[in-house]
């Protein structure tokens, strides 16, 4: 039986990714990290599944509808710059998210508690919402720090969306858009 590598995430809505793909454009000639995420890939992840198979992905949906269901809309918008791994030569250079993250942290626990009884475990480390912008900086020059980051970083247009839905998401190794919509689920 064939496996896809899937995980459940808020994509980022237009406006706010038109501005996050202009930062990347802006920082990409100073920052040398490896790879530059595709701006239609851009996403709040909420939980990762990994490796599954179709009977269990079908399940997974079921329990997403129920998730859906229990929520309703709320409002985000793009945060400060941050990044993962060690300050001199980071693992992820990544956008915070502020607005209703009371919200957002439900959403993502009930989604978590949701595919649990389907065999999934949830992270061993606190959720900490955040959209990946770029990986593995290889400069042999230290990493700047992100506040200096943050002073480039000027929101041109609106960046609060309201996050009305999540989706579900295959990961496609070598494809531009790597991460393809398997299904949406409206809150």
């Amino acid at each position: 039986m064939t496996k896809d590598r899937l995980f459940i995430a808020i994509p980022v809505p237009p406006q706010p990714r038109s501005e996050l793909s202009k930062l990347m454009e802006q920082l990409q000639p100073k920052l040398a990290f490896r790879k530059w995420v595709y701006p239609d890939d851009l996403h709040i992840t909420l939980t990762f599944l990994g490796d599954t198979d179709t009977v269990t992905a079908d399940k997974v949906k079921a329990a997403m509808n129920d998730a859906a269901s229990a929520g309703a809309p709320f409002r985000l918008q793009l945060g400060r710059l941050g990044t993962f791994g060690r300050p001199p030569a980071p693992s992820v250079l990544w956008m915070g998210v502020q607005g209703e993250l009371d919200a957002l942290h439900s959403l993502q626990s009930r989604i978590e508690q949701s595919v649990m009884p389907l065999g999934f475990r949830p992270e061993d480390r606190p959720y900490r919402p955040h959209i990946t912008i770029a990986r593995k900086y290889a400069d042999e020059s230290p990493f700047p720090p992100a506040a200096e980051l943050d002073s480039e970083w000027m929101r041109s247009g609106e960046s609060s969306w309201s996050c009305s839905q999540f989706v579900l998401y295959r990961t496609r190794m070598n494809h531009q858009p790597m991460y393809e919509i398997l299904a949406r689920f409206s809150m």
